[in-house]
């Protein structure tokens, strides 16, 4: 058996080990491709974050659940079909998740004579054995951003309900009992 030795210059022994460490830093079983075109931008909007009640049409956490809803469609069903009363807008949020954005959790109270719906961005709540996560309703800044202000939840009683910091709702809120569960996040007015 005759042996073969073959001779590279130093040009072409340089091109070959290039060659190998580009291989060597791709992922393994990976294909060469080409550069991807950058991710298209999700799209973000702002939508009006709006607040129900769901029975009597006050904040008297006796008688009153609140709803929260960014879907026109369904403010329309709440009023027309369920007769919930319009109680305020409460800011906007943004319809696209982004940088220092945390998705806001609609969930009802499943075991309420009357229907009652919290804001929620925290597992603890999201993941209640109580309450039925009806999904996500928008993304809300969690930290300030230049004119947001601070979106409230507020309870009394197995009733929720929200207020943006310089909203008049907010004294009525106390005045009947209700107390701070401290800031959701921050929304644009």
């Amino acid at each position: 058996m005759k042996k073969f030795t073959v001779r590279i210059g130093l040009a072409g022994g340089l091109a070959a080990a290039l060659a190998f460490a580009s291989l060597a830093y791709s992922a393994p079983g990976a294909l060469p491709q080409a550069d991807a075109a950058p991710a298209r931008p999700v799209a973000d909007g702002l939508v009006t974050l709006q607040e129900f009640a769901t029975v009597g049409g006050s904040r008297d956490p006796r008688n009153t659940g609140f709803f929260f809803t960014t879907n026109q469609a369904e403010a329309a069903t709440a009023t027309s079909k369920y007769h919930f009363t319009k109680v305020e807008d409460l800011g906007r949020l943004h319809t696209a998740p982004g940088a220092n954005r945390v998705a806001v959790h609609r969930l009802r109270l499943k075991d309420s004579k009357q229907p009652s719906y919290l804001l929620a961005i925290s597992d603890s709540d999201i993941k209640n054995p109580r309450t039925a996560d009806e999904g996500v309703i928008g993304w809300i800044d969690n930290a300030p951003e230049i004119g947001d202000h601070p979106l409230l939840r507020y309870s009394y009683n197995n009733r929720w309900a929200a207020a943006i910091d310089t909203s008049a709702g907010q004294a009525g809120l106390v005045a009947h009992g209700f107390h701070s569960d401290g800031p959701v996040g921050w929304v644009v007015p």
